[in-house]
């Protein structure tokens, strides 16, 4: 799951601008009894964690009850209990320089997620990028595909570096690293279908954009592309969180996931006018 680079590159600073307008937090939760709603807090309190496995059950029980109640902050509940069931035998099988460490960063990026939606449940803290998922959620004005991007970028662009960070990551990580994101690639696949029959997105096109699409995978080889793009988010994620581990470099760091984000949110916004997300 990548952002197409070449969009970012074409955002213009009025559309940035515009997609740094503070949207209202959701306050409300429709179609969710109080029994539901205390389960929800229980299962995303990252408090409790204890690991992916722990992980990989609340993701299947938080995605039932949002998708049970067609709840649209479901939507990247789907995505996660997709990820997480094919995460889970990777890490247990090992193969990997420094095990411990694939698995404490795996575990930390999810726990940005739980952190995130339980503060949204609970009325505490909720970075602004889940708050603008919480709220486009809400509004069914937008649509299935444009909630999913601004999931994604909430969580690859600025999660994903802010867990990279608090795992103690180097360089001699970078194996792993990639081998991590190689072996979720197809797991997209399997989220486009899930997406359709839960909630009627129009992902195929979706993932299409976000990976540059079948038209550029005629010229670099089927199937590249998503190789190459969400790889390449990757390794800016990977340069960012090291980056942010160094009080020096960490400011710079910082501003430069926070503009990659915002860009990508005008881009996004744009491609949902038009109709293709």
């Amino acid at each position: 799951m990548a952002l197409v680079a070449t969009a970012l590159l074409t955002g213009s600073a009025t559309s940035v601008a515009a997609a740094d307008q503070p949207i209202p937090a959701v306050s409300a939760i429709n179609g969710i009894d109080g029994s539901e709603l205390a389960e929800l807090v229980r299962l995303s309190d990252p408090a409790t964690l204890t690991d992916l496995h722990d992980g990989e059950r609340r993701a299947d029980r938080i995605t039932a009850i949002l998708v049970g109640s067609h709840d649209r902050r479901g939507i990247f509940a789907v995505f996660y209990r997709e990820i997480l069931r094919d995460a889970n035998p990777l890490l247990d099988a090992g193969d990997f320089d420094d095990p411990q460490w694939a698995r404490a960063v795996s575990i930390e990026f999810f726990r940005q997620y739980l952190q995130n939606l339980h503060g949204h449940l609970t009325g505490g803290p909720v970075t602004p990028g889940w708050q603008r998922y919480y709220a486009m959620a809400a509004d069914p004005a937008r649509s299935p595909g444009r909630i999913a991007a601004t999931a994604l970028d909430a969580h690859l662009l600025i999660d994903f570096p802010a867990a990279i960070a608090a795992t103690d990551t180097h360089g001699e990580h970078t194996g792993d690293f990639f081998t991590i994101g190689d072996s979720l690639i197809t797991t997209t696949n399997r989220i486009t279908d899930e997406l359709q029959a839960t909630y009627g997105a129009k992902l195929v096109g979706f993932f299409g954009l976000y990976f540059l699409g079948r038209t550029a995978d005629r010229l670099i080889g089927p199937g590249n592309t998503s190789h190459v793009m969400f790889q390449s988010v990757r390794a800016t994620a990977l340069a960012s969180g090291i980056a942010m581990q160094n009080q020096a470099t960490c400011p710079t760091a910082q501003a430069g996931m926070n503009t990659l984000y915002h860009t990508a949110e005008a881009v996004f916004d744009g491609l949902e006018a038009l109709g293709q997300i």
